[in-house]
């Protein structure tokens, strides 16, 4: 706690405007945390000296403007909810000089912390309207200069699959700051300017992967949005719509399904023309949120179009350019799980464990992750606890936040059954990851 001023009026409306009690608020604060990274502890009494106006350190009075935010469905600030902001983010600026000051605070670690205790914003989770089209940057012959971008994409994006989220993150952020920004500065036009901002997408889109798999989904949210601004000003809408469709996935693993649905929805619209590949990525997303949304003609219908879609697709080994038949069937299997077919969703899981990759450590680990969890769901015990083996022999070789996430699901869903040989075992293997 830092400064006391005089009693939180501004506070104690909101929460009567929203009908908390001030544990609600503390647990919604603490639930936000996690958002970000950060065990937070928050209860009653925390929320109480805040109402009497003792100001909290930074950054929970951005995570109590976020919970009321949600919570009220209209954006709220911190200064709106009578708390000092302390850490001011500077007012919107053009695409280049926007993305360009991001890139540079994060690469410095004095400046860094605030970026990475930004909260996830529901409200800047909305459907940006559609560039003009121009004709793709990609594929194409490599331009002048591009090179090193071309090979960067492919290393950092093959980095995420081996090694995790956390793994070579600051060495991105450091070689947009210093290498690629400045690229973006220099007067170039036509053909040469769309494939260098598509590539400087492309790496902010890998950036906010990473974020989002390090379960920092505030930085993570921001690189998205200049991913999509950077592709829509050279006018691409493929890039575009492939930057929404994962804006949308990160909406939904948050519990936020409406934006999910839109995001995907304005995806898709930019990939009627596209690359089959891009269309399978796209309508694959859209069928899981609408699957979760209730509808299941459109969700089955989105599936169909993204299966065929994937039949269409050549083999590509750039990144951005193919989408894995694995994480086809994985993304399946959401969709068959939320419209309540277990045994179809557990048998789109085999194929996909089937045709992951062998570098493609994340995604086998979460795979395995995910079956465990199905399998247990009817009733397979002992095939959960193979499944989950297998997990956690790869979890160990990852820096990924979610595949910690998924060992301490997996450690909750095992202690009804401690009891249990491989599942006592499994559990004692883990034991320090709580």
């Amino acid at each position: 706690m830092t400064n006391r001023r005089g009693p939180n009026h501004r506070l104690r409306a909101m929460l009567t405007e929203a009908g908390w009690t001030q544990e609600a608020l503390a647990r919604a604060v603490n639930t936000l945390g996690g958002e970000i990274g950060t065990v937070l502890r928050y209860d009653r009494t925390s929320v109480a000296h805040w109402l009497a106006g003792t100001q909290p350190r930074h950054p929970a009075p951005h995570l109590a403007a976020e919970a009321l935010s949600r919570r009220l469905g209209r954006a709220v600030t911190p200064e709106a909810a009578g708390f000092s902001a302390g850490v001011r983010e500077a007012p919107p600026l053009d695409p280049v000089t926007g993305f360009t000051t991001l890139c540079r605070a994060d690469s410095d670690t004095s400046r860094r912390r605030p970026l990475h205790q930004r909260p996830y914003r529901v409200a800047e989770a909305v459907v940006p309207g559609p560039p003009p089209a121009e004709r793709p940057a990609v594929p194409g012959p490599r331009g002048e200069g591009t090179a090193a971008l071309h090979d960067a994409v492919s290393f950092f994006a093959a980095s995420i699959d081996t090694h995790g989220g956390r793994h070579a993150r600051s060495a991105l952020a450091a070689y947009l700051a210093d290498d690629v920004t400045p690229l973006l500065a220099q007067r170039r036009s036509g053909r040469a300017r769309r494939e260098l901002f598509v590539l400087a997408s492309r790496l902010a889109f890998l950036l906010a992967r990473m974020y989002e798999d390090g379960l920092l989904h505030g930085a993570a949210q921001r690189y998205y949005a200049f991913a999509h601004q950077l592709a829509g000003e050279v006018g691409d809408r493929t890039a575009w719509s492939v930057v929404l469709r994962a804006m949308s996935g990160q909406a939904q693993r948050l519990g936020h399904l409406a934006p999910a649905i839109q995001l995907a929805e304005a995806a898709r619209e930019g990939v009627r023309d596209a690359p089959p590949a891009q269309q399978a990525y796209v309508q694959a997303q859209l069928a899981v949120v609408l699957g979760l949304g209730g509808d299941r003609r459109g969700a089955l219908a989105a599936l169909r179009l993204a299966e065929r879609a994937a039949d269409r697709a050549t083999c590509a080994a750039a990144p951005f350019d193919a989408y894995p038949v694995a994480a086809l069937h994985f993304q399946t299997s959401a969709v068959l799980e939320a419209l309540g077919d277990l045994p179809g969703a557990l048998a789109a899981l085999r194929r996909a464990a089937g045709e992951r990759s062998a570098s493609d450590v994340r995604g086998r680990a979460l795979t395995q992750a995910r079956f465990g969890q199905l399998l247990l769901r009817t009733g397979h015990l002992d095939e959960a606890c193979a499944a989950w083996e297998s997990f956690v022999h790869a979890q160990e070789r990852l820096r990924s936040g979610d595949a910690e996430r998924a060992l301490r699901q997996m450690r909750q869903a095992l202690r009804p059954y401690r009891n249990r040989g491989r599942a006592a075992e499994l559990l004692a293997r883990t034991v320090q990851a709580r």
